[in-house]
């Protein structure tokens, strides 16, 4: 396949360590994408120069917290004070989730994001909070700069793919079964070479990096779904996750769509 007028897209399995981080980078042009680099151990800064080298980078992490529970600690960090509205067995959700992540289980049907305030996703949230702050203007959180938020699972969903079940070595031929999918989808306009294939196999960390890669692609060309207008302050403060819009996979080779 030959790719001309390049732009790419990164997409990054973000982890506490550098160890277990993956990245993907695929070269877009008018006839389609190469997957040009899949890489493991992905360390800072490396990262760092991939924010400055890619069109959009997808990591899959939350870019924030929720509101009400930033400002819970706040208040228990200055006068060991709790919000009074709080109710455990009826406000603790507010405090777990963010807007975003009840919008892509509530609002879209498909499956709920691990809470950044009480799992431990929190720990690459906050390497990842890090890094970003390294760069000068920081990339807003609601994904409207070059960096966003995305949810492999969501997306596989959202695509008719496996979305569950195929992580960690005893779903291996699971994991196998859908990059067979994903290849055989894709094979009209996605360059995946047998031995990157059989890395995604081998590895669930490269295999997200490969679909958040994708979908910075919907991202960047418009096809992804749109942040409810009364959600977009929310969406600033907590960060929000990008999902492509339904059927988007086919057109990711097409291009920008056409305006109406």
């Amino acid at each position: 396949m030959v790719v001309t007028e390049t732009s790419s897209t990164g997409g990054v399995d973000f982890a506490s360590q550098a160890s277990n981080t993956a990245a993907c980078v695929i070269e877009w042009g008018t006839r389609g994408g190469i997957v040009t680099e899949l890489k493991t151990s992905c360390d800072d800064d490396y990262i760092l120069d991939l924010v400055s080298r890619v069109a959009k980078l997808g990591i899959d992490v939350p870019l924030g917290w929720p509101s009400p529970f930033v400002e819970a600690l706040r208040m228990h960090a200055h006068d060991g004070s709790w919000p009074a509205h709080y109710e455990h067995r009826t406000t603790l959700k507010d405090y777990r989730l963010r807007s975003t992540d009840n919008w892509v289980h509530d609002s879209l049907k498909l499956p709920l994001p691990l809470s950044v305030a009480t799992d431990r996703i929190a720990i690459p949230t906050m390497r990842a909070a890090a890094i970003f702050a390294r760069i000068t203007p920081r990339p807003p959180l609601d994904g409207s700069g070059r960096v966003i938020e995305v949810y492999p699972a969501a997306a596989l969903a959202r695509w008719g793919f496996l979305s569950k079940g195929y992580k960690g070595k005893a779903n291996f031929e699971t994991r196998r079964a859908l990059v067979e999918d994903i290849a055989n989808t894709t094979s009209t306009w996605l360059a995946f070479t047998d031995e990157q294939q059989a890395w995604c196999v081998e590895d669930d960390n490269v295999l997200d990096s490969l679909i958040a890669s994708l979908v910075s692609r919907a991202a960047l060309i418009g096809l992804s779904e749109s942040i409810p207008l009364a959600l977009r302050d929310a969406a600033l403060r907590e960060g929000w996750i990008s999902i492509p819009r339904d059927g988007s996979l086919a057109m990711l080779a097409s291009g920008w769509p056409e305006q109406s």
